[in-house]
């Protein structure tokens, strides 16, 4: 297996989980609002990513 393919697959499991926990707590709290829908949709989708970025780019500064 190429090291892209584990990193996508991981990025698509992550995504996944996130869309449906949030699918999950909207539909506990009643919120039908399509605007906050799409927006915690898009996030979900992105926050991996940010989170990659800032692991790959993280220095720590000197003391």
């Amino acid at each position: 297996m190429d090291v892209w393919t584990v990193a996508v697959a991981l990025y698509l499991a992550s995504t996944v989980v996130a869309l449906f926990l949030t699918y999950q707590e909207q539909k506990r709290r009643g919120h039908k609002t399509p605007v906050y829908t799409v927006i915690g949709y898009v996030l979900c989708a992105v926050w991996p990513l940010v989170a990659a970025v800032m692991v790959i780019f993280y220095r720590p500064r000197k003391a």
